[in-house]
């Protein structure tokens, strides 16, 4: 049974009465003590329009960021978090409140400084092999079976921590790989994990741990283009003697795909940390802030590879945040352009100025688009910007289907199929070549990311041969 599964009761106090808890999945069932459970009964869940006369009350939405308990069968404290914004639940008296996540302290322990983070997609990302070195004699191998393996040592399998800011707290963020020896027959003899680590000052606020994780997992699906990614473990560490750290606690995941996706990691469909060493913290930081768009991203690999509607918007949608922040001043203009554009500001303030009602509203929403560039226009600009990175690709992309690549055609194809989409129009054919520019777009979001992460040229064409398998022979980094 996964951890998912399992059913774990214990006592709670909510809003200043001691509840027994039930959780089962992603369930908490919150059941009063007999003598409050007509309170909740008829005051929580309903309220009295006139006496005598109940309706339902009024929906009580969860502000508490966690909420802290003690298992049954072992006295463990467990801290809850519930889904932020959810409303609570009445079955009579009992209280159902939906839980994303939980905690489970194997000791007391008053704060906390560190935590590691492992999936399979962190093997790729760091790989694991680099721990390794396996020393093979042909006539002892294939004769006696005889074959020599070492682990490096931690020095050389870890990265150099990088900083960033959570919550106005800095964090240190590095990549290390953990060895585990087993005697047991059901077990590997040596198991290896890469980790994600982070450590931070010493803290009790364990809706830091939820934020921190939640970063984590961004940023593994956006060096893997997917969002299923599913955490493995998540081990929580106290501080200690010299420097050191204590692991004292586990968190346990309820709202994520359990299984891995194991094909695109056979592939190496991931960004390898070799290629972004040292930008680790500035990747986090607008993971953290928000700025780095990752709303396009695919649910899988295999959802991936099929366009529809929505994705076809969001990724158009992708380049144009990245564009403004890759180009907050826009397309540089002309002076005749400029001129030209100052005219028709002053004659629309004008028309704004001395209109009213719906005509006033058309008039100002055409004041702002004096000014913006068109979508058609930005595609062009960045893909020219982008060609000697990443030209390559769209080249063998156009040439395996008979077609020609030209920037500014493929600006105006994926602009005006972008606005059939956007304003409904699902009557019109869909113009095939735009599928080709959509999935050189792709790139190019990606290409325009990594730049902004101020990571080489080639490291950048590298690691769009790598997720997106075009199978290109560079020259070694």
């Amino acid at each position: 049974m996964s951890s998912n599964e399992q059913i774990i009761t214990g006592s709670l106090n909510y809003k200043e009465i001691d509840f027994t808890f039930v959780l089962y999945k992603n369930e908490l069932k919150l059941i009063p003590p007999m003598d409050k459970r007509e309170e909740i009964e008829w005051n929580w869940s309903k309220k009295e329009i006139k006496k005598g006369v109940f309706t339902f009350g009024d929906p009580i939405r969860i502000e508490e960021k966690y909420i802290e308990g003690f298992i049954s069968e072992s006295n463990q404290k467990i801290i809850l978090f519930p889904t932020q914004g959810s409303i609570l639940a009445f079955r009579n008296s009992t209280i159902i409140i939906e839980i994303e996540s939980y905690i489970i302290c194997k000791y007391d322990r008053e704060t906390f400084n560190k935590i590691t983070i492992t999936c399979p997609e962190l093997n790729v990302i760091f790989p694991i092999t680099q721990a390794l070195s396996i020393n093979i004699n042909s006539d002892d191998y294939f004769e006696k079976g005889l074959l020599s393996l070492n682990t490096i040592d931690f020095e050389n399998t870890i990265t150099d921590k990088q900083v960033f800011i959570v919550d106005q707290k800095q964090v240190s963020v590095y990549f290390s790989i953990s060895r585990t020896v087993s005697k047991s027959n059901l077990k590997p003899p040596l198991e290896l994990k890469t980790c994600l680590s982070f450590e931070f000052d010493a803290t009790d606020d364990y809706s830091f741990i939820q934020h921190l994780w939640q970063i984590a997992r961004d940023f593994i699906r956006f060096l893997c283009y997917r969002n299923n990614i599913s955490i493995s473990s998540i081990h929580i560490f106290a501080p200690c003697l010299e420097g050191k750290h204590e692991e004292f606690a586990t968190m346990h995941i309820l709202t994520q795909e359990v299984e891995t996706e194991t094909y695109p990691l056979e592939q190496g469909r991931c960004i390898p940390q070799c290629l972004f060493v040292g930008k680790e913290g500035k990747i986090m930081a607008d993971i953290a802030n928000g700025s780095l768009y990752l709303r396009h991203l695919p649910d899988s690999f295999v959802s991936g590879r099929h366009i529809n509607e929505a994705r076809f918007v969001l990724i158009t949608s992708a380049f144009e945040w990245e564009y403004k922040r890759l180009y907050p001043d826009g397309i540089k203009k002309s002076d005749k352009t400029i001129e030209a554009e100052k005219y028709a500001i002053g004659k629309m303030q004008e028309l704004i100025n001395t209109s009213t009602g719906k005509k006033k509203e058309i008039f100002k929403r055409l004041f702002k688009l004096i000014n913006s560039d068109p979508l058609s226009e930005k595609i062009k600009k960045s893909a020219e910007d982008f060609a000697d990175i990443i030209g390559c690709f769209g080249e063998h992309l156009y040439k395996i289907n008979n077609a020609e690549m030209n920037y500014s055609e493929m600006g105006k194809r994926l602009a005006d199929q972008r606005n059939d989409f956007a304003h409904g129009n699902i009557d019109k054919d869909i113009n095939g070549l735009s599928l080709l520019d959509l999935m050189f777009m792709e790139f190019l979001i990606y290409a325009m990311q990594l730049k902004k992460f101020e990571i080489d040229d080639l490291s950048i064409r590298q690691s769009i041969n790598y997720l997106f398998h075009q199978n290109f022979v560079f020259e070694d980094k």
